[in-house]
């Protein structure tokens, strides 16, 4: 085993002509150094050292060897990584092996502390398609700051790690995803519990949750055997009935939920009172 605190603090750069880019020293950036391409590592290793920083990875193709101080570790496409500042790494390959590594350098540590990573110990991520696009985006927009650098570059190369950062951390939580219309179903009924004096809920509703009249309709006979309409008004009826027990006076209540005239709500009450009574007297 090497000893890291012996081991130079580098920027190993790959073979001249190949993609990268390293920040001028007048620059004063925090991102320090990006990546990307091909790679042949099994020709062109990158010895191990340790970094000026920092140092994120996503494995995009192949299945490079990151030689880390205390083991190798075989990565694979959709693996992304953070190596601390003092944990020595370096890469290697088959001799014939290609790959594609995304890598960003930062003077500083991980913005979110749900990625903190000693300055001498890494960690990985399995990125899935959806997080591999992210952190993909965040890497073409740092390139397109650096590449024309002006009074905005720092903010903008802060907002994009920013946004890489909380996408990784994210990857990280037990987050159980409902199927689709149980989720729909969930939001709209908030929604409607939300917006109880929306004249024309099933409308605003659909904007809302961008499906059709007839999805949404359908979604609610399956779920609660009536339409959105008859929810919304029976849901609207319930709020009045606790507000008028409340001591509200109607005019009050009828304002509260929406309605331009007194009568107008007096007239659905009584409707939808008349209702529940025969409903119980059943």
């Amino acid at each position: 085993m090497n000893d890291s605190a012996t081991m130079p603090r580098a920027l190993y750069l790959p073979p001249a002509g190949r993609p990268r880019w390293v920040c001028p020293a007048s620059a004063q950036l925090d991102l320090l150094y990006l990546g990307w391409g091909k790679r042949r590592f099994g020709q062109s290793p990158i010895p191990q050292s340790r970094h000026p920083g920092w140092v994120y990875f996503l494995v995009q193709t192949g299945q490079p060897t990151l030689c880390l101080e205390t083991q190798p570790l075989r990565t694979r496409p959709g693996l992304a990584l953070i190596v601390g500042p003092d944990c020595a790494s370096g890469w290697t390959d088959f001799p014939n092996g290609i790959c594609e590594v995304l890598t960003w350098v930062w003077r500083s540590p991980p913005r979110c502390e749900e990625l903190a990573t000693p300055a001498n110990g890494w960690r990985n991520f399995s990125a899935d398609a959806a997080l591999q696009r992210v952190l993909e985006q965040a890497h073409a927009w740092c390139r397109r700051e650096v590449e024309r650098p002006g009074a905005l570059t720092k903010p903008a190369l802060e907002h994009a790690r920013l946004h890489m950062e909380l996408a990784l951390a994210r990857s990280l939580q037990a987050r159980p995803t409902a199927p689709e219309p149980a989720l729909r179903m969930e939001l709209a009924l908030r929604w409607l519990a939300e917006n109880l004096a929306t004249a024309n809920p099933v409308a605003a509703l659909c904007e809302y949750l961008q499906v059709s009249p007839v999805t949404l309709n359908r979604l609610f006979r399956a779920q609660l055997g009536e339409s959105v309409a008859t929810y919304h008004a029976r849901l609207r009826m319930e709020r009045a009935r606790q507000l008028l027990a409340d001591g509200l006076l109607v005019k009050e209540v009828a304002f509260a939920l929406g309605y331009r005239h007194a009568n107008d709500f007096s007239r659905a009450y009584k409707k939808f009172d008349k209702r529940v009574t025969r409903r119980g007297s059943k």
